[in-house]
């Protein structure tokens, strides 16, 4: 391997790594939002003093779930992608809104909630990688790391 110049399929196998590792840790917040009880997020986003609680506690329960699944599948994963980015951006904004950027720890404020962002977004530009359903319902063949919308390479297959 060439750290340098990646391969094609290294390429395609660390965007899988990257959306499955997201994908789990989604899936894993919203079950356990689940199991914990919604009603119980309910008040602490209503602790907060958001208007329509019970409504966004839901939104962000699915969310985490229905799209961390979605991820974790490799499924519609740019459009999962970008709807994740928002629904992070959106809790970043909700709960960090007023605070200072630069938090006295040395970080920034939900620094967390920013890196879901970006990584999210990130999905959007790399699509699906490896070992997603996007790729076999493209009917992509190979390493590249396109997803569903993605275009091919321009050159055609086949022998010279």
């Amino acid at each position: 391997m060439n750290f340098l110049n990646p391969s094609a399929a290294s390429t395609s196998y660390g965007t899988a790594l990257l959306r499955i590792g997201l994908g789990a840790l989604m899936a894993l917040h919203g079950v356990l939002k689940i199991l914990a009880g919604q009603e119980a997020f309910e008040a602490s986003i209503a602790g907060m003093g958001v208007q329509k609680a019970e409504m966004l506690s839901w939104l962000v329960i699915l969310g985490e779930t229905g799209l961390g699944v979605m991820f974790l599948l490799g499924l519609f994963t740019r459009l999962a992608g970008l709807l994740a980015a928002v629904m992070f951006a959106a809790i970043w904004f909700v709960t960090e809104s007023g605070k200072p950027l630069l938090a006295g720890t040395g970080g920034l404020a939900g620094e967390l909630l920013i890196l879901y962002v970006v990584v999210s977004l990130a999905f959007v530009f790399l699509g699906s990688g490896a070992a997603s359903l996007d790729r076999k319902m493209s009917g992509t063949r190979g390493f590249g790391a396109q997803g569903i919308g993605a275009r091919g390479s321009g050159r055609k297959s086949g022998r010279r």
